[in-house]
């Protein structure tokens, strides 16, 4: 199968021939149809404590198709030619980070426990958004509640989005962006948000000024240093702190600001099966509405030039790739 391969730090993916994966007998096969690029494969590329081993095939955000069933999944669970996506896990591995080759190739395989079917309303570009719009319906949960709460997105890229609009749905009082880039601020418009801050700014202040108050949420999902800072010192006494960015460098905060606040400061990764079952769920009801933040989609043999692009991303938010072309 066609695949691209991460050989090492610097040097832009290859795409090259892999071997198919072979499947247990509790694994299933999937062609894959989109699988998208997300920050988290960015980083893993990078040489740092996060680095993936070379050889590595990112992708952990697909959709695909059944085409071979390990012998000890039932016939009354799955079926060759059902359409599914799946939570990137087979036992203690993981799909696309190193373990088990991911979905920027033409086949993936998944455990018939964490993969979830995908009803005729969803398309396959769809199916492969549930995974990252599952990461913010995850980090907002985390957040116990933000009904009724003003709330600052640090970031308008996939994850920020996606966490806006759960925050949204389930019924923030105000959400306010700071984000510089024009391109994913008229994503975010076209999402149905308004009110944004520019990064350079006095976020507290502007956000004091949009909002009537401190924020009581905020959603850090950039993930560079200097950031928990910042939202430390604009927090508003007892606020709270949402890490949602993936921050592979050292950092330094003053703990005594957030202890003299009382702050919360809380991390979220990942997701839990009910999150993309709650997606897809929503989705079918047409209460989600993630489309607008796909700006590219791209052929498998793109992905090199796409990859070296998002590390610094001008006109980009979601980048899929279609494994059909």
């Amino acid at each position: 199968m066609k695949a691209a391969v991460f050989e090492q730090p610097g040097k832009p993916l290859v795409i090259g021939e892999r071997d198919a994966p072979r499947i247990a007998e509790n694994e299933m096969l999937l062609r894959v149809k989109y699988c998208g690029i997300c920050g988290t494969d960015i980083h893993a590329s990078r040489e740092g404590p996060f680095m993936a081993p070379p050889g590595t095939v990112f992708g952990h955000e697909f959709a695909g198709e059944i085409v071979e069933i390990g012998s000890g999944v039932s016939s009354n669970q799955f079926e060759i030619g059902e359409r599914v996506t799946s939570l990137p896990f087979i036992g203690d591995q993981t799909i696309g980070l190193g373990d088990v080759d991911g979905g920027y190739a033409e086949f993936v395989k998944v455990d018939h426990q964490q993969a979830v079917k995908l009803p005729d309303t969803i398309d396959d570009v769809l199916g492969a958004l549930v995974e990252p719009m599952a990461v913010g319906l995850h980090s907002v949960k985390m957040a116990d509640t933000v009904a009724g709460k003003k709330v600052l997105i640090v970031g308008a890229g996939p994850i920020g989005l996606a966490c806006a609009i759960w925050c949204r749905f389930f019924g923030a009082d105000k959400v306010v962006f700071s984000e510089f880039s024009a391109t994913r601020i008229r994503i975010a418009e076209t999402i149905g948000f308004s009110e944004f801050i520019n990064p350079e700014k006095d976020v507290g202040e502007e956000f004091r000024s949009l909002a009537g108050a401190e924020p009581d949420v905020q959603f850090e999902c950039v993930g560079a240093p200097g950031m928990l800072q910042s939202c430390i010192e604009r927090a508003p006494p007892r606020g709270l702190v949402m890490g949602i960015g993936v921050c592979d460098s050292p950092d330094s905060i003053t703990p005594l600001l957030a202890f003299m606040k009382e702050l919360r400061i809380q991390w979220a990764v990942g997701y839990d099966k009910v999150d993309f079952e709650f997606t897809i769920k929503m989705m079918t009801q047409g209460r989600l509405e993630p489309m607008p933040m796909v700006t590219d989609i791209i052929s498998l043999e793109e992905v090199p030039v796409f990859f070296e692009q998002l590390r610094q991303p001008s006109s980009q938010c979601k980048v899929l790739i279609d494994l059909m072309r």
